[in-house]
């Protein structure tokens, strides 16, 4: 693998020190691609959360914990927390279980041996695998602090990780300083899970207490990263009092300049006693109390919004500010069946509640029936969704009553939530007359709960639906004809139909195109991965060429050949209004890129058309090469607002074929502005990782 050499550069908060160069060999390339479960690749460059690390130990705060410490860095990668550590520590062991990393780790101690505090047998590069059973007896409980960043990628790492770092921390007094970035909320719990198994306290050390700006590499770090501080519960006698990162509050004005509208986005840390005055201070109330709230408590991370924090909350909802919150909304929170403790509090709000999310807040059936209190006092609400949380049947039941009070709801999301047949019979009998947009995918729903759905769309009860998305549910081919038979008739401003992954193959999509031509509103059809095959065009693109208004059309990861393709072009040229095509994943082959080079100059309005991974070679790509060559295009001038045609993963692209259509793109008259994307041929060049 190839190398460069590098020099990180950090400004230090401690006091009398300037920038900071540390000098490491990374690899060119970044390795993502090469890089398996059975050969990490991934410790040759740099991740986000290094800097984060990296900043706190340069700080005041940082630089007393590493003083005359010993040091363990787990994970190290090309080791750049470690070789700051070593400028202050007396020991170092920078640690990888990557025979090659430790190798290129080794080098990056030399790099740096100059500006080491510790030297010769104090300083040691090591290959470890993680796991409690399998640390070595020799480095038990043998150092004080142990560094990790970007180290917690899946579920089972976050256990590792702790059991490992625990294994070599001292007795009494080990600290394990991390620095993590969220990215999957299953990784997160698993982090939060493995942390009060083993009976550690974290301390939350605000970001803004040691570094300047937000970034890495230039670029805002996400929401919820964090360094974390974890000891032993025993080794915690006085908690330490350390500043916190301010509510976020901003201020939006409506267009009569009658209300305000004050955003606020707290997580678990910013919910203390004296959260209300913290806010007050934030925001300037008027004696009318006109102001509006708009509350976010996002806990993404390893974070939980525990029973105690919900007490807190659910008080501060009954007094100035937040008594005057019309939209609440609760991200990655697990308050679960804390929901007991927070309603109380929320009732005295609820009648000015205009928008309610929980996502991702463990939602089952006993905190369904606190909500469903909730909604019977929401007579304003017009917004509810409760996102990937493990409703099923009876906890969709649970709020149907509440549901059916909510007479100006206009929104319901109710997606990842576990629901089946009889969750959708019972929610299907309580639709209020006015949703304009229903959200039910990613259940459990079949052909029988679509049943329901129609019955309540033949009552006129959804007569005002503008979005309708039931994809990812097993509906399959009875389910579209359901949905064919009632949707032109009954739902005549549909505007956005999403029926992505249902199972309905061709025959299902066949019943549903009858439904279509009577949309005449509708503007985006997303239809991918339904089996569907060549015989659903001879419905489909009629149907389609009689939607005066259609932008959107994706038939993504079907079935469908060039066969197909040539049924539906032959009609796509008269739907006047078409941006967007959308046919990856297919196999059109070169016969189906010819269909589809055959039409773009008649298609004026066309500004994306996606054929990646459909089996193009050559061929393919010298019929779009010869459109893109007429003169007669440029005269015509057809794509106003350019053409990006996206032919990535067609690895049989190349020669000779791909520099013709490369260089018809480029040669083509400044005004059409045509962008073709392929698949790269060289891999990236990399700075820090995701």
């Amino acid at each position: 693998m190839s190398a460069v050499a590098v020099e990180y550069v950090f400004k230090s908060s401690a006091a009398g020190e300037g920038e900071v160069v540390v000098r490491a060999e990374r690899a060119a390339l970044f390795p993502e691609t090469s890089s398996t479960a059975h050969h990490d690749e991934t410790g040759h460059v740099a991740w986000q959360a290094m800097p984060v690390l990296c900043e706190f130990l340069l700080s005041s705060r940082g630089r007393q914990l590493l003083t005359s410490a010993r040091v363990l860095e787990l994970g190290a990668g090309i080791g750049i927390p470690g070789l700051l550590a070593g400028r202050v520590c007396t020991e170092l062991i920078i640690t990888d279980s990557n025979d090659a990393v430790v190798e290129r780790l080794k080098r990056n101690v030399e790099l740096n041996m100059g500006e080491m505090n510790c030297s010769g047998d104090a300083i040691r590069v090591e290959n470890l695998v993680w796991g409690a059973g399998l640390f070595p007896s020799n480095l038990a409980h043998s150092v004080d602090i142990v560094l990790g960043s970007d180290v917690i990628y899946s579920a089972s790492s976050a256990k590792s990780f702790l059991e490992t770092a625990e294994a070599a921390m001292v007795q009494p007094g080990g600290i394990i300083v991390l620095a993590y970035i969220p990215r999957w909320p299953n990784v997160d719990r698993a982090l939060y899970d493995s942390i009060a198994v083993m009976k550690l306290s974290a301390e939350v050390v605000p970001l803004c207490s040691f570094m300047s700006k937000k970034t890495s590499n230039g670029h805002a770090l996400p929401k919820g990263t964090c360094l974390l501080l974890l000891r032993r519960m025993q080794d915690v006698v006085d908690p330490t009092e350390v500043c916190i990162d301010p509510p976020e509050i901003t201020r939006r004005q409506y267009n009569d300049d009658v209300r305000e509208v004050f955003d606020v986005c707290i997580g678990p840390v910013n919910i203390t006693g004296d959260l209300c005055d913290r806010l007050l201070s934030g925001i300037d109330l008027d004696c009318e109390g006109k102001q509006q709230i708009c509350l976010v408590i996002d806990a993404t991370g390893p974070f939980s919004l525990t029973t105690g924090k919900a007490r807190l909350l659910s008080e501060v909802f009954r007094v100035p500010p937040l008594i005057n919150c019309t939209e609440l909304k609760l991200k990655d929170c697990w308050l679960s069946d804390g929901w007991a403790i927070l309603t109380p509090g929320l009732l005295d709000c609820a009648n000015k509640l205009s928008g309610l999310i929980a996502d991702g807040d463990e939602i089952g059936v006993t905190a369904a029936k606190e909500i469903n209190k909730l909604l019977l006092h929401c007579s304003d609400l017009k917004f509810l969704g409760l996102l990937r949380n493990p409703l099923g049947n009876d906890g969709a039941i649970a709020i149907t009553r509440g549901l059916s009070s909510c007479s100006m709801l206009n929104s319901l999301i109710l997606s990842h939530c576990r629901i089946g047949d009889a969750g959708t019979a019972a929610i299907a009998r309580a639709f209020p007359p006015t949703l304009q947009e229903l959200d039910l995918s990613n259940n459990e729903i079949s052909a029988i709960g679509v049943a329901d759905i129609a019955n309540a769309i033949r009552d006129s009860v959804l007569s005002k639906l503008t979005i309708l998305n039931l994809s990812g549910n097993d509906i399959g081919a009875s389910g579209g004809a359901e949905l064919g038979e009632v949707l032109g008739v009954c739902v005549p401003k549909l505007q956005q139909l999403d029926l992505r992954g249902c199972g309905m193959t061709s025959s299902g999509i066949t019943w549903l195109s009858r439904a279509i031509p009577a949309c005449e509103y509708l503007r985006v059809l997303h239809l991918g991965s339904n089996g569907a095959g060549d015989e659903a065009m001879n419905e489909l693109a009629p149907a389609i060429s009689r939607c005066k208004n259609l932008k959107y059309l994706s038939l993504a990861m079907n079935s469908i050949t060039g066969e197909g393709t040539w049924v539906l072009v032959e009609d796509l040229v008269n739907c006047l209004s078409i941006t967007h095509i959308d046919m990856k994943g297919n196999s059109l082959g070169d016969d189906g890129a010819a269909a589809i080079a055959d039409i773009l100059a008649e298609v004026k309005t066309l500004e994306v058309v996606d054929l990646s991974n459909n089996e193009i070679g050559e061929e393919g790509a010298i019929a779009f090469a010869e459109e893109f060559e007429k003169p007669i295009m440029e005269e015509r001038f057809s794509w106003p607002r350019g053409l990006a045609l996206l032919l990535e993963n067609n690895p049989e692209i190349v020669g000779a074929a791909r520099s013709r259509l490369e260089k018809a793109v480029e040669d083509k008259n400044p005004q059409i502005v045509i962008k073709v994307k392929l698949s790269s041929v060289t891999a990236m060049e990399t700075g820090f990782g995701r």
